[in-house]
């Protein structure tokens, strides 16, 4: 279902082996799905679908859905963790992986520019995506090059247009147990523009 907000479309391969809830009376299927990148890096993304547009799915099958990213916080040992999904809306026939994303949103915190120690140009940007519920999906992107520099000087409140990906990035965190392997998910930008300019 497309939105003029918040569209995404992901085809690749399940990962995991699906996990069924029920919320509100509906049942719904929870998996990784895995896209590979033309580079052959491989995104790993969360993926939750209705049981009434997905009748079975197994590991291994390859799918070509559509829907939108969604986020919410979770409590998490005590403090506030961002989760983000990408919530299915519809089936299509697999024929490559796919991963498009365009989301048109708020910048709703200080863009963070800086230039990484092999002098390449970076800027994280959290944009709000507000949903015809009332509600908003706060999902962080990253841009880079000389657009990185321009995003960071964005004030809070800009409204922007951004096309992209949905990309999976692994880190190391230290706790107080010692190392953790963590997954982070933001759109990497590859297109940015005002909506006056669509």
């Amino acid at each position: 279902m497309k939105t003029n907000t918040n569209n995404i479309i992901i085809a690749g391969t399940v990962l995991t082996e699906p996990k069924t809830y029920e919320t509100y009376g509906e049942k719904f299927y929870a998996f990784d799905m895995a896209v590979e990148r033309k580079s052959g890096t491989v995104d790993r993304i969360p993926v939750n679908i209705p049981k009434i547009i997905l009748n079975s799915v197994k590991v291994g099958d390859k799918l070509c859905l559509d829907g939108q990213i969604r986020t919410y916080n979770r409590r998490v040992e005590g403090a506030r963790k961002l989760v983000i999904t990408f919530f299915a809306q519809g089936e299509y026939q697999y024929k490559e992986d796919i991963n498009q994303v365009e989301l048109r949103g708020f910048i709703c915190k200080l863009p963070q520019y800086r230039v990484t120690p092999r002098n390449r140009e970076i800027c994280d940007v959290l944009i709000a995506v507000n949903r015809e519920c009332g509600c908003s999906d706060y999902i962080p992107c990253i841009v880079w090059g000389r657009t990185a520099r321009l995003v960071g000087e964005l004030p809070v409140g800009t409204e922007i247009c951004i096309e992209g990906r949905l990309q999976s990035r692994e880190y190391d965190k230290t706790t107080q147990d010692g190392t953790e392997r963590r997954t982070a998910y933001e759109v990497s930008i590859n297109r940015i523009s005002e909506p006056d300019e669509e």
